[in-house]
């Protein structure tokens, strides 16, 4: 029977009463992101609560230096700062010019920026240029060692080893020996107390291999030889080495907020250990980065550990460090280097103007198995504004419907609970009781300690957030293709509804209001968002036709048939323009963000795409981007019959990412595309789709597309909220997590719908007791 934790407060009194407590430096590096910014928040809470139960009179002054990649980034981090001491204290932290800031219990916050950046000198960013710029960086290589691009592989390999071991910048260590030269340590301190790394170091790892590999082909390295692995060993040691030279020259304790790449949300098989991925978090459906994050996640994790880094692992972690009001998101990073490198390469999709930030575009209408090599461009793009957009560390921005789904799936803690467990290590030490870190290492995970995060999520004005009909339901940075594909569709059957059901009698028929009108707060004030118990209503033919036509829409007049307006009055018509406008880029914006819509027009399957897919990891350059990538795909898996080109066909509209209005359902029940024979169901009914679920295999995997899938899911859910008892207290289980109204009815809130689809599927986390979140199917 292990101990019980200590408890916190007596023991931060107890500590107050040693000096030694009040001159301690600590380093947050990384401090700007979620799990960090927590931890930074963490200590000067802590530390100004133990500087009110000193007794000593003598000046001391604690320390947190913060480091963030930029100085907007510190200025993000600074805006937080000055918010939570005001609410805190009543005002704000003192200024001290050339430092950082004072706060109002008497910590030294200092901001350094810090760019960490373990790359070999003249090769950063190497995945990201263009091909002449990588043929004139390897020739500065070389020539550094003096060598040309002539000599031997082998002769190119041996420098690139001997360039790992001798010149990848040691970002941390240097750092922190620059500091201590310029600035010192507090009276009394030798060392750093802790460093905290709260820089995701999977994540850098695989994407630094990724230009690795790159480089390693430039030098003639197979992919996958033995001397290429060898160099990669090289390189994750270089890493490793710096944050041991960190504990063994620099500080007392050396935290890293480590993750397992995948949010914990993997299973391990009994026999083989082998590692089997429930939800690949990429923005594209065929980005295989996260699988190889999660393995040098587990590789670095041996690493640090054997070396006394102290490693908390974040298997259950989406931190929410802002919620940004008005905002124009980033496009994601790998998104938009694949879009500046087709500029590079001499044929721009987008404006380059666009790049900073997410772009509403005009759509374009593709054929999804056919087309000509004509180039596609997208210009005169918009910038997408959200009434409220989650920030998130690493994992960039997200919607709130993305944030409400993930939490519910992946049973994960805060943000805000992980930085507290490094800052109370590194401050107070670990647990002589229960400690939280055994051999070095701390699995947090499966706490399902989010209720914080989900209260905030439900607040009236992020609910409202999600169940508005102009605001897009998912964005690029987190979530798989899939899970972004079935958000927008709810988003989609959303903007419909209440499109159909919008009261146009209110718009304002003077010109004074129309001054002040906004389109987008009249449509969400005079519509009505669906609740499940409309679901029974919709009818599938309907259905299918007019989202296609919402789908399709370019101009006002081709709404008018969803919902029609006309008056002769000029106020009146220019406020209704608005409207049509406002919808008309609600729509655009699906496809626009990566996610393409398939639907069929006179017998063939057409596709409404932007300027990049997420389901085929593609920027759409040219008309035959979709058909070129399955005939391609169809040749890399030996080719075949015209059956066995249907089935990849379907396969990808229904695994991949696809938004797919067919009034039909995809079955698929496999995750590869490599044995597709036996795995792929097409079903033109509601009772052959539930035929073909019933004939699965309990709790395996399976995914679905086309109209009449989504519509058995959201009946289904229907049928469960309909039957919450209250009598039945906790027996209710899942039913109690269907969102209703004042009036009891159940809301069609994107976030919830889609977690259960993720449940349904066999994608939750597994936590052993995963049952109580629904049996298995729709």
């Amino acid at each position: 029977m292990p101990f019980k934790k200590l408890r916190l407060g007596p023991e931060l009194v107890r500590q107050a009463s040693r000096e030694a407590l009040f001159q301690q430096a600590h380093a947050v590096i990384g401090g700007t992101g979620a799990v960090g910014g927590a931890a930074v928040l963490e200590l000067v809470g802590m530390f100004e609560e133990a500087l009110r139960y000193r007794t000593a009179t003598t000046p001391v002054e604690p320390r947190v230096i913060v480091t963030g990649r930029s100085h907007h980034d510190l200025h993000q981090f600074t805006r937080v700062f000055y918010q939570v001491q005001e609410r805190d204290h009543g005002r704000p932290p003192e200024r001290l010019e050339g430092r950082g800031y004072r706060s109002v219990g008497g910590v030294l916050v200092e901001l350094v920026p810090l760019a960490v950046d373990p790359s070999v000198p003249g090769l950063e960013g190497f995945s990201r240029l263009g091909s002449e710029q990588q043929r004139e960086a390897i020739a500065a290589f070389l020539a550094s060692g003096g060598l040309t691009p002539q000599a031997s592989s082998e002769e190119q390999a041996a420098w690139l080893e001997q360039a790992l071991a001798e010149r990848v910048v040691r970002p941390f260590s240097a750092f922190l020996e620059g500091y201590r030269a310029e600035r010192g340590l507090p009276d009394g301190a030798e060392r750093f107390r802790s460093v905290i790394v709260g820089i995701p170091l999977a994540s850098l790892a695989a994407y630094k291999l990724g230009d690795l590999e790159e480089i390693g082909r430039s030098l003639g390295l197979d992919p996958g030889s033995a001397r290429l692995e060898a160099l990669k060993d090289r390189y994750l040691a270089a890493i490793r080495d710096d944050l041991a030279a960190v504990k063994a020259g620099f500080a007392e304790e050396v935290l890293a907020a480590h993750t397992t790449a995948v949010g914990g949300m993997y299973d391990l098989e009994p026999e083989s250990r082998r590692t089997i991925i429930r939800l690949g978090f990429a923005h594209s459906a065929l980005d295989d980065r996260l699988i190889k994050k999660q393995e040098f996640a587990a590789k670095l994790q041996r690493l640090y550990a054997e070396r006394e880094i102290k490693m908390l692992v974040t298997a259950a972690a989406i931190g929410i460090d802002a919620i940004l009001v008005r905002k124009s998101p980033a496009i994601a990073a790998a998104v938009r280097h694949k879009l500046e490198r087709q500029a590079i390469e001499g044929h721009p999709v987008v404006p380059v103007t666009d790049l900073g930030s997410l772009h509403v575009y005009r759509p374009v209408e593709l054929d999804l198995v056919d087309g000509s090599p004509e180039p596609v461009r997208f210009d005169h793009g918009r910038p997408l504004m959200l009434g409220h957009v989650v920030r998130s560390g690493e994992n960039g921005y997200f919607t709130v419907s993305n944030a409400d789904a993930l939490y519910r799936v992946m049973r994960v803690t805060s943000g805000g609970e992980l930085g507290l467990t490094l800052a109370r290590v590194a401050l107070l030490g670990d647990d002589p009781h229960a400690p939280t870190f055994v051999d070095s290492v701390c699995y947090y995970t499966e706490t399902d300690n989010s209720r914080q995060v989900l209260d905030l999520l439900s607040q009236p004005w992020l609910r409202r957030h999600q169940l508005a009909g102009l605001e897009p339901k998912a964005l690029q940075d987190l979530g798989s293709a899939k899970h972004q594909a079935e958000l927008h569709l709810l988003g989609l059957l959303i903007l419909w509804h209440r499109l159909k059901s919008l009261d146009w009698s209110a718009l304002p028929a003077e010109p004074e209001g129309l001054r002040t009108f906004s389109a987008e707060a009249y449509f969400e004030a005079h519509s009505q968002p669906p609740t499940l118990e409309d679901v029974a209503s919709w009818e599938l033919p309907t259905l299918a036709r007019e989202l296609t036509a919402l789908a399709l829409a370019r101009e006002e007049d081709d709404l008018r048939p969803l919902s029609s307006f006309a008056s002769g009055d000029p106020e009146l018509h220019e406020a209704a323009h608005r409207v049509y406008k406002a919808v008309l880029q609600a729509v655009w914006a699906i496809p626009s963000i990566g996610t393409p819509v398939v639907y069929e027009k006179n017998g063939r399957r057409k596709v409404v795409a932007g300027p990049y897919a997420a389901a085929i990891d593609h920027v759409v350059a040219r008309r035959d981007t979709f058909a070129t990538f399955l005939r391609e795909r169809f040749a890399e898996l030996g080719g075949g019959d015209d059956a066995a080109f249907e089935r990849l066909v379907e396969f990808h509209i229904a695994n991949n990412g696809f938004l797919d209005l067919r009034p039909r359902a995809t079955l698929v029940s496999t995750k590869s595309d490599a044995q597709l024979a036996g795995k792929v169901q097409v079903c033109p009914d509601e009772a052959s789709f539930r035929a073909a679920l019933a004939g699965l295999e309990p709790y395996s995997y399976f995914t679905s597309s086309g109209l009449v899938a989504t519509l058995v899911r959201l009946k289904g859910l229907a049928r469960r909220a309909a039957q919450l008892d209250p009598s039945l207290g906790t027996a209710n289980t899942y039913r109690a997590q269907i969102p209703h109204d004042e009036e009891g009815r159940a809301l069609l809130v994107p976030g919830v719908v889609e977690a259960f689809r993720m449940v349904s599927e066999g994608l939750e986390k597994n936590t052993g007791a995963e049952r109580q979140d629904g049996y298995w199917g729709y």
